[in-house]
């Protein structure tokens, strides 16, 4: 069976505004994107598609009595920024068998860690299609057993969209921890902070920038600073590829936004504009490894 998983592909960003924004549609500048890793993942755009619907439903019946479908062009919201994920073994194979919406989002969480490119992959109600759908008999057929998930909202970019975006390393492993984390009987201290750090590190992508700087420095601190002694930039600098000097301006950030006093000597409130800003697309990348990393390591013990 082949699963098609609607989605809607998002420019990482330092704002947040309207959806229908402009500056969303930089998104449109994607023209590829791959996983040369993983055969049984591709993902492609189909502006109309083949969908099997119920024939009264379709022609304003009210009262639904027969269970006849028939084949309707469907054509996606917004196709310049629709991209179908589709499964072709992967969902299908996977061991419990797929689940509710739960394992869309988890999936969609993998594919967002698995790219430092500065885009992200979301279902949001009202953009597109929510769920996924089985291919069968030359259509399309609605999954009424999975429902959507609430995956970030959309963050609009500034970043320099690229035309061609890779997913790369183990996805599949990615899937199957995030799977894991978010549905198991939690045991260890561990294993709760990469739960927690999981949910921050959905809340940092729907966020403004203030937030997802702070909750992406919180899955790091979560994650990697979890029962260990030591200077935190050195210990982000040593398992990343993030620059002792470049954790340590994120940190000052981090704990200005926390405490927006300007201290006793200077009287008013912390204007935001005067702190110098990481890059987005380096927090999110450095996240992207802490948790990669936290969730292999903890699971192995």
């Amino acid at each position: 069976m082949t699963t098609f998983i609607p989605s809607y592909l998002r420019p990482l960003s330092q704002v947040r505004t309207g959806n229908q924004s402009r500056v969303d549609k930089k998104a449109e500048q994607v023209e590829v994107i791959r996983c040369p890793g993983l055969q049984s993942l591709a993902f492609e755009q189909y502006e109309t598609v083949k969908l099997w619907v119920n024939e009264q439903a379709y022609h304003g019946k009210t009262k639904v009595t027969s269970d006849r479908e028939i084949r309707v062009d469907k054509t996606v919201d917004n196709p310049g920024h629709h991209w179908w994920v589709i499964s072709r073994g992967l969902l299908e194979n996977i061991d419990p068998p797929l689940r509710e919406h739960a394992d869309i989002f988890d999936l969609l969480i993998a594919l967002n860690l698995c790219t430092d490119d500065p885009v992200f992959f979301s279902q949001n109600p009202g953009q597109v299609i929510g769920g996924a759908y089985k291919y069968e008999r030359g259509a399309l057929n609605y999954r009424g057993d999975l429902s959507s998930g609430n995956i970030a909202t959309a963050l609009l970019g500034m970043n320099e969209i690229p035309k061609e975006v890779e997913i790369t390393g183990d996805v599949v492993s990615v899937f199957e921890q995030v799977r894991e984390y978010r549905s198991k009987q939690i045991a260890t201290d561990a294993e709760m902070d990469i739960r927690i750090a999981l949910h921050m590190y959905d809340d940092a992508l729907s966020s403004d920038l203030w937030t997802a700087a702070a909750n992406l420095y919180y899955v790091c601190e979560n994650v990697l600073f979890s029962g260990k002694y030591g200077d935190k930039d050195q210990l982000i600098a040593e398992n990343t590829a993030t620059s002792e000097e470049q954790a340590k301006k994120w940190r000052k950030m981090v704990n200005r936004v926390k405490h927006p006093d300007k201290g006793k000597d200077v009287a008013g409130i912390l204007d935001r504009d005067e702190l110098e800003i990481p890059s987005l697309r380096m927090m999110r990348r450095t996240a992207n490894t802490v948790l990669k990393q936290g969730m292999a390591e903890v699971g192995s013990e």
